[in-house]
């Protein structure tokens, strides 16, 4: 009897293991059109315009018209996609916690409308960055419409998570995360915030896997696109990117930045076709075609095993085998999903191990 419920328990755990296969199969070939099959220009309508979405920034105090000039860039390229665009213009708490304040009061004021009105996705983008190539809308970057358990993306340098350009969905969850944001410092009056308190307190929030709306904490709902895509940096010497990139970034050079930040406005506003590249030229829908479909097909394998693991009667050896390959695909989806190479070989591990069960 126990060898029969036994072997019952191993063919459910097949059977849920191929059905997972098989849907993150069938997803691979919908959602974002594919590019490479000589309908661009069906996948370019497809993604334009898919999303409500709104720009979002700052700018207040004494003027300053290189700031005024990049958030320009932003303007015309909501205006070109129909996006929305909000920029605070004054101090509405302190220093770096303004960013926070001011998105916790965005999403909760679009949450009190109706649900067709509200915007999605609001994007946050400093003031020192610049658009350089308008022909990329930023639904590209942004989840599917059933990958609906992610509520921020974003990206990560050599300092973690960084917050000049980033993704919210508005939501219940969003609103969550950032009053534990902003009353972190509060309750935790001892930790060493560094120089962007904001950023760090966020970045501590968002590895919780505790509390939180579920109990699960946040982690589970950011993911970290290559950071590159979003979130371009000008170095001292050169630019980090290449023709077709969005925008780029000054993070860090301080004073440095006011040069390059002129050099590469001047550009945008008089020789716009220098760095404009249509999408379908790109790297870009390809490339984020293939990241959420890994990051897809990751999260069914998670979920699955998550299941497996309340039912399953299988022997400890197994258990732990099937604990380890989870246990390695849930590092990588959550710290270095941009590795595409990585995630997908711990995918494959999970379904090799799981077909062979």
């Amino acid at each position: 009897m126990i060898a029969r419920r036994q072997g019952r328990s191993r063919r459910l755990v097949v059977v849920l293991l191929g059905i997972s296969t098989l849907l993150g199969l069938l997803w691979m070939g919908t959602g974002y059109s594919d590019a490479s099959n000589g309908r661009e220009e069906e996948a370019l309508e497809t993604i334009a315009g898919s999303r409500r979405v709104t720009k979002v920034s700052m700018l207040y105090g004494a003027r300053n018209v290189l700031y005024e000039r990049a958030l320009q860039s932003h303007r015309r390229h909501a205006e070109r996609w129909g996006y929305g665009m909000d920029v605070l213009q004054q101090d509405i708490s302190v220093g770096y916690w303004n960013k926070p304040s001011y998105l916790l009061s965005l999403v909760i004021a679009e949450l009190t409308k109706p649900g067709l009105d509200r915007v999605e996705w609001f994007m946050w983008v400093d003031a020192d960055s610049i658009i350089i190539n308008p022909a990329i809308p930023v639904e590209i970057f942004l989840p599917p419409f059933d990958v609906d358990s992610i509520h921020i993306v974003a990206s990560k340098d050599h300092n973690g998570l960084n917050t000049g350009v980033f993704f919210l969905r508005v939501s219940q969850w969003t609103v969550n995360m950032l009053i534990e944001v902003l009353g972190y410092p509060a309750y935790n009056p001892d930790a060493h915030l560094g120089f962007q308190e904001d950023q760090t307190s966020m970045a501590v929030i968002l590895n919780k896997t505790t509390g939180g709306p579920d109990g699960k904490g946040y982690r589970d709902g950011l993911v970290y696109l290559p950071r590159t895509w979003i979130n371009t940096y000008e170095w001292k010497h050169a630019y980090e990117g290449t023709k077709g990139n969005l925008l780029v970034h000054f993070p860090g050079l301080e004073d440095e930045r006011w040069p390059h930040m002129s050099t590469w406005l001047d550009i945008v506003e008089t020789k716009p076709e220098e760095w404009e590249v249509p999408l379908e030229e790109t790297w870009y829908m390809h490339e984020s075609r293939s990241f959420w479909g890994r990051i897809r097909e990751a999260k069914k394998a998670i979920s699955s095993y998550e299941a497996l693991s309340k039912i399953t009667s299988s022997s400890s050896r197994n258990r732990e085998r099937f604990e380890l390959a989870a246990r390695e695909l849930g590092k990588v989806l959550h710290e270095t999903p941009f590795d595409g190479e990585l995630l997908q070989q711990r995918i494959d591990d999970w379904n090799v191990l799981g077909a062979a069960y």
